[in-house]
C-alpha cells in the first residue's frame, strides 16, 4: 500500500471513530411516576442482618441512576401488617399501605440463602491447610401500585459463591454471619446488580457506527 492509499484508510478509520459513539439508554422502569416509593425490609432465611443489608443494597442499585427518588423504609413485613390490620402481603394490603403512608408503590422481596457447603484442603500426610465454604442462594422481588395492587415489576437472580468468615475450631466447621457484608457481601451485591437491571442506564452504539 502506497503512501496515498494509507492515508486515505487512516483517515475513514478516523472518521468513523468520529461519528461512531456510544449512547445513554435510560432505565427500562422509570421510578419518578411511583413515588413516593415505600420499601419493606427483605424477608431473610438467614438469621442475623442480612435482610437489612440487602435491602440497603437494593434501594442503592435502584436509585444510582435515579435521582433524587424519594423512598420511605417501612420496617419489617409483620409489623407493617400488624399496623394495617393486615394478614397477608396481597392486594387489600398494598392499598391499605398507600393509603395509611401516603406511597404509591410498594417493593417487597425474599431472600433464600442455602445451608453451607463446607470444603476442607487437605495437604499430603492429612494436615489440615485451609477450609472454604459455597452457598446457593436467590433473591426475588415485586415492585406493586398502591392504588390498585398491580404488579409493577419483578426482578429474580440466583447465584453460587464461596463466603467469607470460615473457620476451623476444635475440629468443628464455624460460619460466622454477625457481619453480614464480611460474609455474604459479593453474593448479596452480585444477586441485586442482577435483580435490579431494569432501573439502571445502560449503553449501546448509536446507529451511525454501522
Amino acid at each position: 500500500m502506497n503512501l496515498k492509499n494509507t492515508i486515505f484508510v487512516i483517515t475513514c478509520i478516523s472518521l468513523f471513530i468520529i461519528s461512531c459513539s456510544r449512547i445513554i439508554v435510560p432505565p427500562t422502569i422509570d421510578l419518578k411516576p411511583y413515588q413516593a416509593i415505600s420499601i419493606i425490609k427483605f424477608n431473610c432465611t438467614e438469621k442475623g442482618n442480612l435482610a437489612d443489608f440487602v435491602t440497603q443494597k437494593f434501594i442503592e442499585e435502584i436509585t444510582k441512576d435515579q435521582k433524587p427518588i424519594q423512598i420511605l423504609e417501612l420496617g419489617n413485613e409483620a409489623d407493617i401488617l400488624a399496623a394495617i390490620q393486615q394478614t397477608t402481603m396481597d392486594p387489600d394490603a398494598y392499598k391499605a399501605i398507600g393509603a395509611k403512608y401516603n406511597v404509591r408503590s410498594i417493593v417487597i422481596g425474599n431472600i433464600n440463602i442455602s445451608d453451607i457447603k463446607p470444603e476442607i484442603s487437605i495437604a499430603p500426610g492429612l494436615s489440615f491447610v485451609g477450609a472454604r465454604g459455597v452457598v446457593e442462594a436467590s433473591f426475588v422481588a415485586h415492585m406493586f401500585e398502591t392504588t390498585n395492587g398491580a404488579t409493577i415489576w419483578t426482578g429474580s437472580a440466583r447465584d453460587k459463591q464461596e463466603v467469607g468468615s470460615i473457620s476451623i475450631i476444635g475440629g468443628h466447621f464455624m460460619f460466622d454471619a454477625k457481619d453480614p457484608e464480611e460474609a455474604y457481601g459479593p453474593l448479596a451485591e452480585a444477586l441485586v446488580k442482577k435483580a435490579t437491571k431494569d432501573f439502571k442506564e445502560t449503553w449501546k452504539w448509536s446507529r451511525s457506527c454501522f
